[in-house]
């Protein structure tokens, strides 16, 4: 500040000296002049590159606040491309089902618990009754039968799975036929108990939904047949082992069948 004082002071005295010797001797010197307009360059000058960099400052304040909007774009467009995404994955899942197990595919929800132990195996959606989930709806995926709905609330539902002890699901063997009762294991296979045999059972062979009871509609699968204890001639009846074909830990979203 005292340096610009003096400058300004150089430059009115160097002012009233011009005038002076313009008045003593006409045109003042070329040196002279051009002294006296040095000061006078210098401030503005300085003034024509604080007014530059003022300008550049709030151009890059600008640009910032431009990229930061453009970000927030480019995150909406994302997430709503991961909706859209799901949404139809969802549907051609749903439509699958639909022509391959049952035409009365309800709806679907997604998988928000998983409860499994020596005793229950239960699965939690997260819709309910609000969204139109009722029980004994059957619950499925594209690769086969998951279990059945038992408990319903507003928001959310239990499933019982296949693999559940409680569960008893009617079955038969595809392109063997017999009927049979299916139960859950504590190990997480299938129990098949009271198989009237058409055809000898073999290890590898399909296991998939019946008209028994009429709670599910036919032709799901629920797995393979993974071991047949050796036959009783004293037993009319079969049991057999089967591992099932939905692996209810990998489980996102099911498919909801209405009742029958």
């Amino acid at each position: 500040m005292h340096n610009l004082q003096r400058a300004w002071f150089l430059f009115l005295g160097l002012g009233l000296l011009t005038l002076i010797l313009s008045g003593l001797i006409g045109q003042p010197p070329a040196g002279l002049t051009s002294t006296v307009a040095l000061p006078h360059n210098l401030l503005h000058r300085v003034g024509t590159n604080l007014r530059l960099a003022s300008e550049t400052l709030a151009d890059r304040s600008d640009l910032r606040q431009a990229l930061a909007e453009a970000n927030s774009t480019i995150n909406e467009l994302e997430r709503q491309n991961r909706d859209l995404s799901l949404s139809v994955g969802q549907l051609s899942e749903a439509l699958q089902i639909q022509a391959d197990q049952s035409p009365g595919v309800a709806l679907t929800a997604p998988v928000t618990g998983l409860s499994s132990s020596t005793l229950l195996s239960r699965l939690t959606l997260g819709k309910g009754s609000t969204d139109g989930v009722m029980t004994s709806m059957v619950v499925t995926v594209p690769q086969g039968l998951v279990g059945m709905v038992v408990d319903v609330t507003g928001g959310n539902s239990v499933v019982r799975s296949v693999v559940d002890p409680q569960s008893r699901v009617g079955i038969t063997v595809r392109g063997r036929g017999g009927q049979g009762v299916a139960l859950g294991l504590p190990d997480g296979n299938i129990r098949v108990t009271d198989f009237i045999e058409v055809d000898e059972i073999l290890v590898g062979d399909v296991v998939e939904t019946s008209s028994i009871g009429g709670l599910y509609p036919r032709g799901v699968m629920v797995g393979t047949v993974v071991e047949v204890p050796p036959r009783d001639l004293n037993e009319l009846r079969r049991t057999f082992t089967v591992e099932p074909v939905v692996d209810l830990s990998t489980l996102l979203e099911v498919a909801l069948i209405s009742p029958q």
